[in-house]
């Protein structure tokens, strides 16, 4: 039998600090990732069990637990003199996303950082 646990606050050990169940559940990041300028290498993550090499200044961000849909919101920054940075629509799916860094004429390896939140699956 599974167990439940309810609560409505949650606090630090010193009890001074807390913060609604609400806000863990519905609003915090639900997957997160640190990644280096190429190849596969994960810095630190969240949610995360992999990461694809999909091209030049293209990483795939493959989730271990999906989303609900692919309505979820991403963040993507990258730590490079990169211009034009985005998640590309055409290929997020509920399992996964696309990072991608362009300079204006061609895609450039940079360092990631892709924050994803949404209703997990």
């Amino acid at each position: 039998m599974a167990s439940e646990l309810r609560v409505n606050t949650l606090k630090d050990a010193s009890g001074n600090n807390s913060i609604a169940t609400s806000f863990v559940a519905g609003g915090s990041a639900k997957a997160w990732a640190d990644t280096n300028a190429t190849g596969t290498t994960v810095n630190d993550s969240l949610n995360l069990s992999s990461l694809t090499d999909a091209a030049t200044g293209q990483q795939t961000f493959n989730f271990s637990t999906s989303f609900n849909n692919t309505s979820y919101c991403s963040l993507l920054t990258v730590r490079n003199n990169v211009n034009q940075i985005w998640i590309e629509d055409s290929n997020k799916a509920t399992g996964s996303a696309q990072g991608r860094s362009f300079t204006g004429s061609s895609y450039q390896d940079a360092p990631q950082n892709a924050l994803f939140a949404g209703d997990l699956a």
